[in-house]
């Protein structure tokens, strides 16, 4: 007879801000001044793409 602990399986919670920070450095000055949804959603995007964020993406 084998023992097991079966456990919930969570989604790893994942800092987004400090994420980009250690791949690219210093978040952009203008990134606080839009919606908290919207700045998730573009440093997402920026981690997924490998190129860090410019005030374009915010446009389009």
């Amino acid at each position: 007879m084998v023992l097991t602990l079966e456990l919930p399986i969570r989604p790893a919670v994942i800092d987004l801000f400090a994420s980009y920070e250690d791949r690219f450095g210093a978040l952009p000055g203008w990134l606080d001044e839009i919606p908290p949804g919207d700045a998730r959603y573009l440093l997402r995007q920026a981690l997924r793409r490998g190129a860090p964020l410019v005030p374009a993406d915010y446009l389009s």
